[in-house]
This record gives C-alpha cells, structure tokens and sequence, in this order.
C-alpha cells in the first residue's frame, strides 16, 4: 500500500483501471453466453426464432459499437482538452450539448425505423424477403426493441462522460446489470412455459427495459459529479465533434465490420455460421477483457497526459500490459481449442463434425487475438489527438483484406475456420499499419525497456505452451465427451490453471510484468533470482 501522501504509480493505477472494466466485461459477457443458451432453450429453431435473432442484430451492433466504448474515441479527448483550456462549467456544457443533439438525432430515427421496420430487418436479413411470415415477426419483433437503441446510445455517450472523469468501475458494469435483466426475464418465461411467440415479445420488450436501466445506472452515478445541464446551443465545440466523431466513431467500428464480414464468408456454407459464431463468443472474451478495458481507461489516461515522454511511457506500459494477458491467451486458445470447445458445446446436437469446424475456427482467431489488442492500443494515440484519419484507413483497409483473403481463401477450408482467419489477418494489417505510422511519424517512441518486457512475454507464453502440450496427451480420455460434464470441465480446467501457473511464475521471473507491477513486487522479484553471495 501506498504510503500516506504518495501518489499511486502511474502503472499500477493503470493496472487496477484496466482490471475493473476488464473483469466487469468479462461479467457481461458470461451472462450473455449464459442468455444465448437460455434462448435457444426457449425459442428452439423455427421462424420465431429466426425473426428474433434477427431483430436482436440491431441492438447487439449498437451495443458492441457503442455501449462498449465507441463513443469514449470522439467525446473523451474533447471533453479533456475543453476542460483543461476552459475549466470544468464549459466542458460540462458541452456534454449538455453533446447529449441533447445526440437524443434528438436518435429519437428520429428510431421514430423513423418504427415507421419502416420492415425494411430494416430487410437491410440485416435480406433472406427474409422470401418468407413474409417471418419478416412480419422481425419487425415486430425490431418495434419493441428499438427504444433500446435511443436509451442505449445516451447511456453511452453518458458514460464516456464518467470515464473521462476516471469513474469507470458504474458504466463498466453497466451492461452485466442488462444481460442480468433478460436472464431474469428468460428464466420467468421458463418457469411460465408458454409459446415462443409471447416468449420472443417478452424477451423483446425486456430488451428495452434493459436500455432505460443502462440510462439510469449511468445517471444516478452522474449524481455524484454533477449531470451536464441539456443545450440545444450549437457551439463551436459541437462542430469540432461532429468534424473529427464520425471519422473516430467508424474507425473504432472497424472490428465489427471486419467480423460483419466474417460472417458474410461463412453463410456461403451451412452450419459454418453457427460454428463462426461459437467460436467468436469464446474468442470475445479475452478480446472484450483486454479490448474494451485499453480502449476505455487507455484513453482517458493518454487524454490527461501532456508531455510526448508520458504518452510515449504510458502507451508502451498499455501494451505490454495488453499483450502481457492477450499473447498467453492466444496461446492457450489456439493450444487448446478443440478440448474448449468439446467441453463448452459438444453436447445434444453438437456433434464431432461441429466441434471440429468450431475449434479451427476458434484456433484461427485466436492468431489475430494480440494484434487486434495492439491495434485498440495504437488507436488510442490517434483519437487522443484528434486524427481519425489513419485509424479510418486501416480500418477501411482491414475490412478490405478479410473480404479479399475470404474471396481467394474460400474453398481451401471449411467457411468458418476461413471467416476467423480472414479476420485474423485483417487485424494484423491494422495492427501493422496503426503501428507504423506511429513509428514514422513520431507519435510514439517506444523504449527498450518495453521491447524487453514484450521478449519476456513471449517466452513465458512459449513455456506455457510447452506445459500445456507435455499435459494434454495424459488427459485426453478424461476430456473424451464420453466422460460425465464435470470430468471434462475438470480436466479443462486444470489444463487451464497449470497453464496461467506456468506462465505466472516465469513471467514474473523473466520481467514480463515489470511495466505494471508495484515496486515492492519488483524488489521481491529481484530478491528471489539474486545470486547469493558465498
């Protein structure tokens, strides 16, 4: 513990930042693996649950687009530097402004969307245009859920506001609460029974009751700070947003559309879109963890910082802690993808054949798991500064190589496993090109002491993968899914621990956590490998 009067080390602030949003990510979305699988309990297959499904597309894109950080890349250095030029009444005015404009534009379209519904579903499931039953479900459906989007998008935009103002721990478990809403509500419908029809109409009406939560959790926290005063005013600070946000936004977007495209590869099989879809609710968890705590708390400390040696500091200290969890995890995920996804799904109608096609398709995400985490790192520094402009290019350009790799790939290998590698070699491209404009122009300077922290890295992940390998063989019958489910699990699970035990200690032997860990940890360390005098 710190001293009395000491300040918190910058790495260590950063560490604990990235860990509350990480884990309330992680949170969330373990609830909502735990809301999928209720929803197919519920709703079976079948016309409603397509309709369902479909209409639940909107909200999920605004939701990972928004709800987990998109709005923080335009409105947080904003927000900052109005603050720091004009003090805290000008930069609360703002957010007024901001929230006001931003309602408005948002009551209209959804206003809108009501009207057209139909064609909306048509934009998300153009399949539909065949089956009118089932397209007058969805927009049905999409009616009751589309408050959602309006409540949602302010509750965003309002916790970026929190963020900014270094409160991350209320808007981070912000969307945990909504999945913990539905699940209550699909347990309810369990209980009751019912058809599916009145089950999907509640469901979709719970949806938007989870938007006016998200709101209201975020403003009752905004209590404690001060609510920014509503403005219809347009400022000059309103045109500086509205000049470099929607760049910003779509740049931070491109991960979404790089996995809209993904998904587009593996419709032109059958089956390959349900196991594309199981391996990226894995392949989401550690990405979520380490891709929404570094695009949220990165950004706001990198807003705060002045000096070109304290961004230069804080962003190697980022990325060595992001690669220091996304390379083991990489490992471990590619190591071990098929007894993960044996454990996790091979059950009922999930077959051998499924497995197989959902664990190739999870190894190959699992290849582009650091660089999309370099790439939210690098990002950053741009939106920092206000320059959509590169991360927009290597956005567009990423979209561009999953769509082309899919084109010239597909037919090599089943459509899923080349949907997740399309996308995996998308987000080295925009790993690689964030990079090194940042090298050429001098936006960032790494250090050798961060290049030595990423080496450690790598051979703590490489002696991890040597145990995991050496251990595997020994339990390969206790992971046979003939075995009973907690067997399995069991054997998972002590894979996994031994593996993250295994990793812990020579990490923390070779210095792979030194950027982030608290100086009496790192005297302990120099102690223990020490050579004691004779």
């Amino acid at each position: 513990m710190n001293t009395p009067g000491e300040a918190e080390p910058p790495s260590s602030r950063l560490a604990r930042d990235s860990l509350i949003v990480g884990a309330a990510t992680i949170l969330s979305r373990l609830l909502g693996f735990a809301r999928d699988v209720l929803i197919a309990r519920l709703l079976g297959a079948g016309p409603v649950a397509d309709a369902f499904l479909a209409a639940l597309r909107l909200p999920n894109l605004v939701r990972r687009v928004l709800g987990e950080g998109g709005l923080n890349a335009p409105f947080v250095p904003l927000y900052l530097a109005i603050k720091a030029e004009r003090g805290d009444e000008a930069a609360k005015r703002f957010a007024g402004e901001a929230a006001s404009r931003l309602g408005l534009l948002l009551l209209g379209f959804v206003v809108l969307a009501e009207i057209f519904a139909a064609w909306v579903v048509l934009g998300l499931a153009g399949g539909f245009a065949d089956e009118p039953q089932t397209l007058a479900l969805a927009a049905f459906y999409t009616r009751l859920m589309l408050p959602f989007v309006l409540l949602t998008t302010l509750a965003a935009l309002l916790a970026a506001l929190l963020n900014a103002e270094g409160r991350f721990t209320v808007a981070a478990l912000a969307p945990a609460l909504m999945n913990a809403i539905l699940l209550a509500a699909l347990l309810f419908a369990l209980f009751r029974g019912g058809d599916s029809h009145a089950n999907a109409t509640l469901l979709a009406a719970c949806l938007s009751l989870t938007g006016l939560a998200h709101l209201a959790m975020i403003l009752w926290r905004l209590l404690g700070i001060g609510l920014p005063r509503p403005g219809l005013r347009w400022s000059p600070d309103m045109s500086r947003l509205v000049r470099t946000g929607g760049a910003t936004l779509l740049a931070a977007s491109a991960a979404q559309l790089v996995l809209l495209i993904s998904t587009q590869i593996a419709s032109t099989e059958p089956g390959s879109v349900s196991a594309l879809y199981y391996a990226d609710r894995v392949f989401q968890l550690p990405l979520s963890f380490f891709g929404v705590a570094m695009g949220t708390v990165v950004l706001s400390a990198m807003a705060g910082e002045r000096s070109q040696a304290d961004h230069d500091a804080l962003l190697g200290r980022a990325l060595a802690l992001g690669l220091a969890l996304a390379i083991p995890a990489a490992a471990a995920l590619y190591v071990l993808a098929e007894p993960i996804v044996s454990v996790l799904f091979e059950n009922g109608q999930f077959n051998a054949a499924d497995r197989e096609r959902t664990a190739a398709a999870l190894a190959a995400f699992a290849c582009g798991l650091p660089f999309a985490l370099a790439a939210k790192v690098f990002g950053q520094v741009y939106f920092v500064r206000r320059l959509p402009r590169l991360p927009l290019i290597a956005g567009f350009a990423a979209v561009a190589v999953a769509a082309v790799a899919g084109f010239f790939l597909l037919g090599w290998r089943d459509a899923a496993m080349i949907g997740a590698l399309a996308a995996s070699l998308a987000f080295i491209v925009q790993a690689a090109l964030l990079g090194l404009n940042l090298l050429q122009s001098g936006l960032w300077r790494p250090r050798w002491a961060d290049a030595r922290t990423i080496l450690a890295i790598v051979i703590a992940a490489v002696l991890m993968v040597a145990a995991l390998e050496a251990m595997i063989r020994p339990l390969l019958s206790a992971l046979n899914p003939s075995q009973p489910g907690l067997w399995r699990a069991g054997a998972l699970a002590l894979l996994c621990c031994t593996g993250a035990a295994v990793y812990a200690v020579a990490g923390f032997l070779l210095g792979a956590f030194d950027a982030v860990l608290p100086p009496r940890l790192l005297r302990l360390r120099g102690a223990s490998v020490r050579t004691p005098r004779s």
